[in-house]
Formats: structure tokens, sequence, C-alpha cells
């Protein structure tokens, strides 16, 4: 029994320990990436390409993952708990992009540019080209990516609180259930020790009778 739970607990610091070096590959895969990202400007290109960019790796790593832990291969009560922890390096990816800002302000472009740095603002955007039959105001266009930007960070800081919160909700539930099972499960072997007792102490009484 000591030895499963030993096994139990091993397998568990295994899982999180792989989770955590998941996070850092993906941490640095999305630095390499944003040194090396460049918009194409193109409308409706620019959006599918987003798309990959953020849905490509996060499948990979729950695949991963997924495939590391086998979930539903685990009873009930552990499932959960791993199909959760599954979920830590795709939602960190998600916010890491979000939090960037810039591929979000990329995949919203719906305008021909060429993708330069602003000095001023320290942001990469689309600078307009061909806008002097359409009307269109260029400095309008750089205050709208600089918008989206922001409500794209503003949106991975509420997705790290979410996710903050979830996992801090499950751990607490997770502690408190495994408690009480420990709690049942001592007292269970309290009471088949003394019936036990009970038992031994009887055919101790019925020898000295005979």
């Amino acid at each position: 029994m000591v030895f499963l739970g030993f096994s139990e607990r091993l397998e568990r610091s295994t899982v999180s320990f792989g989770a955590l070096h998941f996070c850092l590959a993906l941490i640095g895969l999305q630095k390499l990436m944003d040194r090396e990202f460049s918009c194409p400007c193109s409308p409706g290109f620019n959006m599918i390409l987003m798309s990959f960019i953020f849905l490509g790796p996060a499948f990979l790593a729950l695949a991963v993952m997924m495939f590391i832990q086998r979930p539903c291969r685990r009873s009930s009560s552990h499932c959960a708990g791993l199909f959760l922890l599954s979920l830590i390096p795709p939602s960190l990816w998600v916010f890491l992009l979000l939090f960037d800002g810039e591929y979000v302000a990329c995949g919203m472009v719906h305008w021909e540019g060429d993708y330069i740095l602003d000095e001023e603002l320290q942001i990469k955007w689309c600078k307009p080209t061909g806008l002097k039959d359409t009307g269109v105001n260029a400095t309008d266009l750089r205050e709208l990516t600089e918008k989206l930007i922001f409500y794209s960070r503003f949106s991975g800081l509420v997705l790290l609180a979410s996710l903050s919160v979830v996992v801090m909700a499950a751990v607490s539930c997770w502690d408190c259930r495994t408690r009480c099972l420990e709690h049942q499960e001592k007292q269970d072997k309290l009471k088949q020790l003394s019936e036990l007792s009970v038992v031994y102490g009887s055919e101790v009484e019925l020898q000295r009778s005979v």
C-alpha cells in the first residue's frame, strides 16, 4: 500500500515536471518566433495565418500532454486533474501570444501595407500603402493597431487570471477530497482493528474456558 502511494506521488511529480519543461519550451519558441515574425499585411490571409499560429502549437501541446499522461486510462478521480494539467501548456501558449498583442493586431489588419516598427510607439504594425484614393487616414489605422494590441494584452491577463482561479479551485477541491478519503480510510482501519481485537479476545476466552 505504501509502495503504491509512493508510486502515485512519483508519477504525479514526473508528470508535473514534464509539464514544466513543456511550458519552458513554449516560452522559448514564442520568443524565437517573435524575433523572426513578420506580418504579411494581406487582408484575409492574416486571419488564416494567425489562426494556425494560435491553434497549431496549442493543439500540439495538448496532444503531447495527453499522450504522456493518458488521463482516460486513469480512474475517474485522477482523470479530471490530469486533463486540467494538460490544459496548462496550451493555455500558456495562447496567453503568450495574446500578451504580445502584435499577433492579434496582425490578424485584424484589413488593409495592404508594410510591416514596420513604429519608433514613437515602439510597436510593429502594418503601415498602409496606396490609401490616397480611399480617404483612409494612416494615423487612424495606427491608433486602431495600438488599441488592438491593448485589448489583446488585456484579454491575455484575463485568461491568465481565469486559469489561475480554476487551477487553485481544482487543487483545493482535490486536496480536500484526498484528505477526507484519507480520514475515512483511517477510520475504517481503526474499525477493522477493533473488530479483530474483539474477535481475538473472544477466541482467547473460548480457549480458556475449554
